[in-house]
């Protein structure tokens, strides 16, 4: 069997060996096709219908372009585990992407059960007949799983390799902050990715940006947090993960026999896609209760509305925010009464606070003001002679992005209810007049 080539729009052509391929054309990788990166953007930027399937891709080409320099020396075996790992990274990811992660998790959170797409990806690979041809390929299906953990550690100064599939700067943000950008057509998510990719290099253990990559690094960081508030963060965008969330209730999710990231269950994964739950999406909406109405309205692209939207720019090291967040927080913990005021069901109000069900990444945080140290691999640059975290370099644009983080309220309502609960709010509290959405927002 020959070479195989994708032609991709980020990266041109990405060449693909046989036995690759052969993982590549399993109906467990086949299956991102049908999962779309952007979940529900495409209800806001039409272009981004792009899939998992091609992220993925692009992944594997970044590793491989990494693996022909910085692992030049080292045995083939890990230079292909590498590289599998960039491939098979995503391939647990759920229909929706993020958005139906996020219901799983806090409407199951008593479940007992971890639904982190990693595991779901952990089982695929070990479990399944594409764990079955890695092994028989002469590969370690352990290593890969680690890579994509960031647990491997069996050969010491490979170690970074952790880094590059999943950190602060890895290939997996490299690829998709350039593929969303250009589907969505923007030109937030622009970056020096040729730049990038020859600054880094492995000292010690761990992957550092050389000083002449610093700007490069700069303009990633940049471009993680615009395409953050502009994107992934979108008001409508939003909406639409609220809406999900109240339609996929407790009770819905279990009888959707969503399958469970356990090796007698992995392989049912393989039927559940953005196609199925649109489906399950379109025999709710038959209903007339509040979760079919919901429902009628994500298929017929109807959104719930925007009332009153506070984005504040928390100090990282004071924690401090401006009066308007707190009363504005303040009126999301009074939904009940806000409800009766504006005479709407409490039913109908939406209140949105992403940083509490979404990874906090609209900002590159200094490690040293990480809620989760041992969790973070902070973006290391040469600068001045020095090894440090560039979010704490005080020559570095990234010192000030880092300063704040952008946190978000809103709360939403369907068109029909946003008069009477505007005027509530505004009755209420007239200092936030500014804030609240007139009709045509």
């Amino acid at each position: 069997m020959s070479i195989k080539y994708f032609r991709d729009p980020i990266h041109g052509y990405i060449e693909v060996s046989p036995h690759i391929l052969k993982i590549i054309d399993s109906p467990y990788f086949q299956r991102l096709r049908r999962i779309k990166q952007l979940s529900f953007t495409h209800l806001v930027y039409h272009g981004a219908e792009h899939t998992r399937f091609g992220h993925s891709l692009g992944v594997y080409h970044l590793a491989r372009k990494l693996s022909n320099s910085i692992l030049k020396d080292e045995q083939e075996e890990i230079k292909e585990e590498f590289c599998l790992a960039a491939l098979l990274h995503d391939i647990g990811h759920h229909p929706f992407s993020h958005s139906f992660e996020s219901v799983l998790k806090k409407n199951l959170e008593d479940s007992g059960i971890d639904f982190d797409h990693a595991n779901y990806t952990k089982e695929l690979i070990k479990n399944t007949a594409i764990g079955d041809y890695i092994h028989g390929c002469g590969l370690s299906k352990d290593h890969i799983v680690q890579m994509i953990e960031g647990s491997f550690t069996e050969i010491p100064h490979l170690s970074y390799l952790n880094s590059l599939i999943s950190s602060e700067l890895d290939l997996d943000r490299l690829d998709y902050l350039l593929r969303d950008s250009y589907y969505c057509g923007i030109p937030y998510g622009n970056i020096d990715l040729d730049r990038l990719l020859i600054s880094l290099k492995p000292v010690e253990g761990e992957i550092i940006v050389s000083e002449r990559g610093k700007p490069s690094t700069e303009m990633y960081v940049l471009a993680r947090f615009y395409m953050y508030t502009q994107v992934y963060l979108h008001h409508t965008t939003r909406a639409f993960d609220l809406m999900l969330q109240r339609v996929l209730s407790r009770d819905v999710l279990k009888e959707l026999d969503y399958p469970k990231p356990e090796k007698d269950d992995i392989e049912r994964l393989v039927d559940f896609d953005d196609l199925w739950l649109y489906g399950r999406i379109k025999e709710i909406s038959k209903s007339t209760d509040s979760k079919g109405q919901i429902a009628e309205k994500i298929i017929k692209r109807d959104p719930i509305r925007c009332v009153i939207e506070k984005i504040a720019f928390v100090d990282a090291h004071s924690r401090a925010t401006d009066p308007e967040f707190s009363i504005v927080k303040s009126i999301s913990s009074s939904i009940d009464v806000i409800a009766k005021e504006a005479g709407v069901g409490e039913e109908e109000i939406f209140v949105d606070e992403p940083w509490k069900d979404l990874p906090l990444e609209n900002r590159y945080r200094p490690y040293t003001l990480s809620e989760a140290q041992d969790e973070i691999k902070p973006i290391k640059v040469e600068s001045k002679g020095k090894i440090m975290d560039i979010a704490e370099d005080t020559s570095s644009i990234a010192y000030y992005v880092a300063k704040y983080m952008a946190q978000i309220i809103r709360i939403y309502t369907p068109l029909e209810c946003r008069d009477k609960l505007a005027t509530a709010i505004r009755d209420r509290y007239e200092e936030l007049h500014h804030l609240i959405w007139t009709k045509d927002s």
